[in-house]
């Protein structure tokens, strides 16, 4: 078979053995042009068919599509397309626009520099439109105007990796000529002006911005984006810095009430570090306080940035977390961890300091992140905390030492007064507040801080012995030579002067994730022990500064315990090396079944704010015990942790855990059986919240086939019926929540989803009685069901009394927030954001719209945003915003994830756009809409926050 090559991005090209041979036109080459659109699938005879006749077909089109094909293969070789039983496809060989895709996808993670070279090769590679000829076709057009929409992302982010790297002269050229073809490409304006002014080309780049202001305001009646209006103020102040908004203070994390010593230089360091740079790595060894250092940085940092700040604790996430831990950490509860590119997303509009804590085992995963992050987020900052640089080309590595020893020929006050000898009389003190440094156990002390090799966290251990013991019995006891076993020695000595019963509890404690309450950890002992005494037990760990103790809120049971990561690591050693490893895990994954297990039984019994609390505080120890169950094997118990998180309806669980709840679904779809369809059917219920509706069928219809189970069968038929509404089944999703209603406890759920889809349907008269369903079912049933069932009765009953179905839409909003039942809070509030607008009340609705953005934003809910978007498209045209009402509208319309208008919506929303078009005129109309459908999504969101911020109406 001859080497083939195609050629796409242009006119139709084809290489045989390196030289190029000429298809003639025609059908031919349409034929062929139609098989390299839809490479790697086949495509059916009647498609190529359509290709080369279109509606002019011969007598006899399947012989005549034979002759085509023939005469093609004389070209490309008799092996170059093949039948398919699904139809007709061109075997595996390169075309340029593969090669295209490979250098955009390895530009993506790489250093500026790297990056534009790639990028320039990428582009090089073009010669005219995707397809030449066949651009517009049926057929190819769609494929077309992908690769299209690519070459111009393209020509920007070149544009942006020469900019940073000291070549902005060198970007104009693209951009200009990118500008010709689409002059509203408001994208491309913003980096041509940035490349101007770097450029030294400063009056430019302004008459640019006013021209375009100009051409923006006589051509379609729309000012420019926020972000194009706040880079003009910062080029009349000779600086493109983005000014700062005070936010929230830093948040709690590590506890620093306990004396900061030692570290005054290094604080002042770091603050100054992470202020002018994008990316800054404290480092050092175990033990020596990268983290307290860290935190205690955040209140200046906080000041001086003005950004939100994000906690990340890396250092019990799994290999293959780190971008989920991220989105955690962020607070994206929605699917915003599905890619890179939804992070960047969030904080290219909400931009934070990310603080990455003990990165060090995540650096294959943490250095790309961390470098797309960094390259394609501006006002973006990471502090990292690790043994080892992150490897990002742009980092400030700033390594910390331990704390200065004391000279041992110095005077006693010489002694004391340095750091490691002022921290551990500190420490000293908190537990035995007469000890002081004196002439009789200077030499001691001295010696004690020199054993710890003034690692902070050494001292902290050694202290809490020093304070029951003294130094002479301390340095008695503890090894004369550190140097080779460092902190982890310390920790050793420290362990071995416990008693068997606190030795064993730090072993159980090891296998456990997050913080714990004391009570949590008696319900875990006693699965591993059955019964054994916890408190005085664990009381000697606190004293010993084994375990840290801290409070989070007020009133019994307010007191967390959790294990510091290097003592976890030497204690989860002793454990596997007694051989009970194993035994206490199983024990550990039982426990977090039975804690799950009793917030499911309770759903329906107990404040639903409590409950979503105890399920929030067990989150990352059902986590662990996932991970674990699915490698030991246990997909049974993985599945009954799952199934009882999934009938916690209306509670979200956090990325991590629903990425565990789907891989116990294809761990059971692949082995099934009864006792894993519990798992499969929970994942089915996930993979329909999330959209994945093919994938959400096969699960369902794999549980259903494996399990007779009652409530295994409800969760599979509830995930059936979400996934039929989905997907505009209505009649399907009816039926399916139908079957739902026959379950008790699921009643109110199935009848609020039947009350919504029948008002979709115009059925007031059904949608009211399944209201009233619901309604009556939640008042006996859960708090979370309650909350879903008055948002549902307040869709149908705003429907012809607008007042009473706000009522019960604030209702459902203000009792979603308190149990935190998230999405039904969102959903809420939109359809109260919708009433409010129609009924004229536009300051109410321009305060609850900003506060829906923000969340909205926070969620990645693009489902959601794109729906508030047209009604705030309707808010806008009722004040005569005619031109920014098309422009949100038209937004909406273009966006392939936008979900289609239901019920009334459908003509309402005909009637505006249509209205618009009498204002602006056809044209104009069509110029907004090209140019809205072509505006990343976020940058959409924020003109529509501009515009609710200063809306004439905003309380």
């Amino acid at each position: 078979m001859p080497e083939l090559r195609y050629g796409v991005l242009g006119a139709l090209e084809v290489h045989v053995d390196g030289h190029p041979r000429e298809i003639p036109a025609g059908r031919q080459r349409a034929v062929l042009a139609c098989l390299l659109a839809h490479r790697g699938r086949p495509v059916p005879a009647a498609a190529l068919v359509e290709a080369a006749w279109g509606e002019e077909l011969p007598e006899d089109p399947a012989r005549a599509l034979r002759t085509v094909l023939s005469r093609l293969r004389a070209h490309l070789g008799q092996e170059a397309i093949r039948l398919d039983p699904a139809g007709y496809r061109l075997t595996r060989a390169p075309t340029d626009a593969e090669e295209f895709l490979d250098l955009v996808e390895r530009a993506r993670t790489a250093e500026p520099a790297v990056a534009g070279d790639l990028l320039g090769r990428a582009l090089a590679l073009w010669r005219g439109p995707a397809y030449g000829e066949y651009a517009d076709t049926p057929l190819i057009s769609t494929v077309a105007e992908h690769l299209d929409r690519l070459r111009r992302d393209t020509i920007e982010a070149r544009a942006s990796a020469l900019v940073e790297t000291g070549q902005p002269a060198d970007a104009v050229a693209g951009l200009e000529e990118l500008l010709a073809e689409q002059p509203f490409r408001e994208s491309t304006v913003e980096l041509l002006v940035r490349a101007l002014y770097h450029a030294g080309r400063q009056t430019e780049a302004l008459d640019r911005l006013r021209a375009y202001r100009a051409l923006l305001g006589e051509e379609l009646g729309l000012d420019p984006s926020p972000a194009l209006t706040e880079l003009e103020g910062h080029i009349l102040g000779h600086g493109l810095a983005a000014p700062r908004t005070r936010t929230a203070g830093p948040p709690a994390w590590l506890d620093t009430s306990t004396a900061f010593i030692g570290r005054e230089d290094d604080l002042a360091e770091l603050v100054a570090a992470v202020a002018d740079n994008q990316v800054t790595v404290v480092t050092g060894p175990g033990g020596v306080g990268k983290s307290r250092l860290a935190a205690e940085s955040l209140a200046v940092l906080h000041d001086r940035l003005g950004l939100p700040i994000s906690v990340v604790e890396l250092a019990g996430v799994p290999r293959g977390g780190a971008r989920a831990a991220l989105a955690e950490g962020l607070g994206l509860r929605g699917d915003a961890d599905a890619d890179t590119d939804a992070l960047v997303e969030f904080l290219t509009a909400v931009p934070h300091l990310l603080v990455l804590d003990n990165c060090e085992h995540l650096l294959d995963e943490l250095a790309p992140l961390v470098a797309t992050i960094a390259r394609r987020c501006r006002d973006v900052r990471v502090l990292g905390t690790s043994r080892h640089r992150l490897g990002v080309p742009t980092e400030l590595v700033l390594p910390l030492t331990p704390l200065r020893l004391p000279d041992p020929g110095a005077t006693v006050g010489s002694q004391e007064s340095t750091a490691s000898v002022r921290m551990l009389g500190d420490r000293v003190r908190r537990l035995r507040p007469s000890f002081a440094v004196t002439p009789d156990n200077a030499a001691e002390v001295s010696e004690l801080c020199r054993r710890c090799d003034g690692l902070p966290l050494a001292l902290e251990l050694a202290a809490s012995r020093v304070a029951t013991t003294g130094v002479g019995e301390v340095l008695a006891r503890l090894p004369e030579d550190l140097s080779s076993s460092g902190l982890s020695g310390v920790v050793a000595w420290s362990y071995r002067l416990l008693g068997e019963p606190e030795r064993w509890l730090l072993q159980c404690l090891s296998v456990c994730a997050g913080d714990l309450g004391a009570a949590s950890l008696a319900g875990l002992m006693r699965h591993v022990d059955n019964g054994a005494e916890v408190g005085p037990t664990l009381g000697e760990l606190v004293e010993s500064s084994l375990v840290v103790r801290h409070e989070v809120g007020a009133g019994p049971g307010a007191d967390r315990f959790r294990l510091l990561e290097m003592v976890r690591t030497f204690a989860a050693r002793q454990l596997q090396e007694s051989g009970r490893a194993e035994e206490v895990r199983t024990a550990h994954a039982h426990w977090v079944a039975e804690l799950v297990t009793d917030v499911q039984t309770d759903w329906a019994r107990v404040d639903g704010a409590e409950l979503s609390a105890r399920l929030a505080r067990c989150s990352a120890e059902v986590s662990t015990a996932l991970r674990w169950a699915l490698g030991a094997g246990e997909v049974a118990l993985a599945s009954r942790i799952t199934h009882a998180l999934a009938r916690c309806w209306h509670w979200t669980p956090s990325p991590a855990v629903r990425d565990l709840m789907l891989e116990v679904a294809e761990h059971g779809l692949r082995h099934p059986g009864p006792g894993v369809a519990a798992g499969v059917a929970s994942g089915a219920f996930v993979a329909g919240e999330r959209g994945e509706v093919g994938r959400g069928v096969e699960l369902a219809t794999a549980a259903l086939e494996a399990s007779h189970d009652p409530a295994v069968r409800a969760t599979a038929q509830l995930a059936l019926a979400v996934a039929a509404m989905y997907s505009g089944d209505i009649p399907e999703s009816v039926s399916r929540f139908r079957a739902v209603a026959a379950d008790p406890g699921l009643t109110g759920e199935a009848n609020s989803s039947m009350a919504l889809l029948a008002c979709y349907a115009d059925d007031l008269d059904t949608a009211r009685e399944h209201a009233e369903v619901a309604l009556a079912a939640g008042a006996v049933g859960s708090d979370h069901t309650l909350a879903f069932a008055r948002y549902a009765a307040g869709e149908v009953e705003a429907r012809t009394d607008p007042d009473a179905g706000a009522v019960l839409l604030r209702q459902a909003a203000e009792e979603a927030d308190r149990i935190d039942a998230e999405q039904v809070g969102r959903v809420a509030r939109i359809a109260l954001f919708a009433l409010l607008v129609r009924g004229g009340e536009r300051g109410e609705a321009v305060t609850l719209g900003l506060r829906l953005v923000s969340d909205l934003r926070r969620l990645a809910a693009w489902n959601q945003i794109w729906t508030l978007l047209r009604v705030l498209a309707e808010l806008l045209a009722d004040s005569g915003r005619w031109s920014d009402a098309a422009f949100l509208l038209g937004a909406a319309a273009g966006a392939s994830g936008a979900p289609p208008p239901m019920g009334a919506d459908i003509e309402r929303y005909a009637e505006l756009r249509a209205d618009l078009s009498r204002h602006l005129g056809a044209r104009v109309t069509e110029q907004i809409e090209a140019l809205a459908a072509a505006t990343p999504r976020t940058a959409v969101l924020s003109r529509a926050e501009h515009l609710l911020e200063s809306h004439p109406a905003r309380l």
